[in-house]
């Protein structure tokens, strides 16, 4: 991704990539996921973090 370990955000990837969000962070008002750095980091809702990144809506932790 380019980003440090720590760092990695769905954001502003250098090459197309997948990106999943599990179905649990539709229960948050908003998601703090990093943003490139280890100290640094963004607030948005999750249906927003998706439409930004064309990520898939999974269901990771299966209930």
């Amino acid at each position: 991704t380019s980003h440090p370990v720590g760092g990695v955000c769905p954001f502003g990837l250098p090459s197309p990539l997948p990106v999943y969000c599990d179905v649990s962070l539709r229960e948050f008002v908003e998601v703090v996921p990093a943003a490139g750095a280890t100290n640094a980091a963004v607030r948005v809702a999750p249906q927003r973090m998706v439409e930004l990144t064309g990520a898939q809506w999974v269901d990771v932790c299966q209930g």
